[in-house]
């Protein structure tokens, strides 16, 4: 097996963008996979809350390539990712545009709607992500295939997910039995397919290795992306109690303002004594003026 991750050392970096998300697992691959196949055009179909698509972008930033990237959504959810608001989007174009927008565009479109946007055997990596269903899925490999290049390389996410109507492992049943395939089991499952003609040099080694070589792979990708995922989970704890303390610290201070004011004394002097002791201690405090 030749691979060495030190020719790819962006694979070891850490991700500038994480959410919420099922893919913090597979980010280091995605780093390693643009570096290596160093793609001409990207094109996500399905950036959700942009985790994988800015892993990519990065990536191609950090390794100083020419690459175009597409994230192709509209960004209103569905079934499987559940519904989406306008500020998914916003966060993501803040983080997103000052940084990529040079070599990046976040497409708000359907997936057959931006079809004509690409021209035949253009793109390099395509990482269809889209709603989970074998017939959705199917269908969006049948309609972008003839966009791919000699070398292309398409990614299919939530390959080990047997549940929730999800059909992407059946298609990939499929469909990796006819290009040369390698797929990955942990953060719900990743496949890699080969669909040209042509396997980039850099990556030949991971579509012909054997049973024990795959393991090796799995098992080294699996622990970086394990560190990802587990520094994120600390990251929302931290937020957790920082927004608790936050809160606690907003009671505190009604609490002083409530128990500082002359009016809502009055009504609890109202509620626990009576009117009459009410108007007695107002007049008392007049008397005392």
């Amino acid at each position: 097996m030749n691979f060495n991750p030190l020719e790819h050392p962006v694979c070891l970096e850490f991700p500038r963008w994480l959410a919420e998300t099922a893919w913090a697992q597979h980010v280091p691959f995605a780093m390693f996979l643009v570096s290596a196949l160093r793609p001409q055009i990207l094109v996500e179909l399905g950036a959700w809350r942009g985790v994988s698509y800015c892993a990519f972008c990065q990536a191609v930033k950090e390794t100083r390539q020419t690459t175009r990237c597409y994230a192709v959504d509209t960004w209103r959810g569905d079934e499987h990712a559940g519904n989406l608001g306008d500020e998914a989007l916003l966060a993501l174009r803040g983080h997103h545009d000052p940084k990529y927008s040079d070599f990046s565009s976040l497409v708000q479109s359907t997936f057959d709607e931006a079809l004509s946007h690409f021209s035949d055997n253009s793109i390099d990596l395509l990482h269809i992500d889209g709603f989970h269903s074998y017939e959705a899925v199917r269908h969006d490999f049948e309609t972008w295939q003839p966009k791919m290049s000699k070398r292309g390389i398409v990614l299919f996410h939530d390959i080990n997910v047997r549940e929730r109507g999800f059909g992407v492992y059946q298609f990939w049943e499929e469909v990796s039995a006819k290009h040369p395939s390698f797929d990955f089991l942990h953060g719900h499952g990743l496949g890699v397919l080969a669909v040209g003609a042509e396997i980039a040099g850099e990556l030949r080694f991971l579509f012909k290795s054997d049973e024990r070589e795959k393991v090796l792979i799995r098992e080294f990708f699996f622990a970086l992306g394990s560190r990802v995922e587990a520094i994120w989970q600390v990251q929302e704890k931290d937020r957790e109690i920082f927004d608790y303390k936050k809160l606690v610290g907003v009671l505190r201070t009604y609490e002083e303002v409530v128990n500082k004011s002359k009016l809502l004394r009055g009504f609890r002097v109202l509620k626990d004594e009576g009117v009459t002791s009410f108007f007695k201690k107002a007049a008392g405090k007049d008397q005392t003026k």
